[in-house]
């Protein structure tokens, strides 16, 4: 009886040690991660700009150009001046479109034309008719000489998006949605960026998503990685360099989020993996020499 359950102890632990290495063997290596940025600036809110309005503004200020999200075609155009440091851009900021530009330190006082122009359109805003104007104040030469300090010290802008959460993902390649690992995400493109059977590529993927559909919309599925860690993700089709896509993985541990668990990372039922397969042998060898060693101890004398 002794040997019997010295016998059982040792396929016991045998058993313990031999799952634990498959567990090893099938553990998801981490992805190469992102990363994570500080979360992102709110955009000035305010109501929408009317036509020929007349904003004021000093040297060095920052101003906040404000459409009505419904007005199409807007998202993505650049506001421009003579005056401003650098273009603008319109992006989507729901429940409005707005546009961050800075008055220029060396500005003479006067009002100045803003205008609206595609996303390739001049600096400078040449031509067409003006959209609103700035009237630029005077300022003395001590609060001249410290404006290039201020405008180093404004926040950088940023390029993220906002869109209705109704509208499907990605409107633009600044749509950033925000989801949780293991959250099942659906990709969708709606113009000829894409077609049927082409794929995706994310590092927070747990592989890559093939795009299915009509030829109008097509759509993939894809699963947000167990591992992937909080931040920001880029998204690309198979061998292309350009940013199609991104998205915010949440901390899971904030979100309160179930367990997780990858698909990709299962075994398959239909097929047993070489680990798996290992342990089975092993135990059944085990097994048989326990029942050997019992049988010997109760075979009569």
């Amino acid at each position: 009886m002794v040997r019997t359950k010295t016998a059982a102890a040792g396929v016991a632990a045998l058993a313990l040690l031999l799952m634990a290495s498959a567990g090893t063997a099938f553990a998801v290596r981490t992805a190469d991660q992102p990363t994570p940025l500080a979360t992102p600036m709110p955009t000035p809110m305010s109501t929408p700009l009317a036509d020929g309005a007349r904003l004021s503004a000093s040297p060095g200020e920052r101003l906040t150009f404000t459409l009505p999200a419904s007005l199409p075609g807007k998202n993505g155009n650049r506001v421009v001046s003579e005056v401003f440091v650098a273009p603008g851009t319109l992006r989507m900021n729901d429940p409005v479109v707005t546009a961050v530009a800075t008055v220029a330190c060396d500005t003479p006082p006067g009002v100045y034309p803003v205008r609206q122009t595609g996303p390739g359109g001049p600096a400078e805003g040449a031509g067409g008719e003006p959209w609103v104007s700035v009237e630029v104040a005077d300022i003395g030469a001590a609060e001249r000489a410290a404006c290039p300090g201020k405008v180093a010290a404004l926040p950088p802008e940023q390029p993220e998006e906002h869109w209705p959460a109704g509208r499907s993902w990605p409107q633009s390649p600044w749509d950033v949605r925000t989801f949780r690992p293991g959250e099942e995400v659906t990709p969708t493109a709606s113009d000829a960026s894409a077609g049927y059977g082409d794929t995706l590529t994310s590092p927070g993927f747990t592989g890559r998503a093939v795009m299915r559909g009509a030829k109008a919309v097509v759509t993939a599925a894809a699963t947000i990685r167990c591992d992937a860690g909080p931040g920001l993700y880029e998204v690309r089709w198979a061998g292309g360099d350009e940013v199609w896509a991104r998205y915010r993985v949440a901390d899971s541990a904030e979100q309160n989020s179930p367990a997780c668990r990858d698909r990709a990372a299962e075994p398959s039922p239909w097929r047993t993996p070489w680990p798996a397969a290992g342990t089975a042998a092993a135990l059944a060898v085990a097994g048989v020499a326990a029942y050997a060693v019992a049988r010997r101890r109760r075979r009569p004398r």
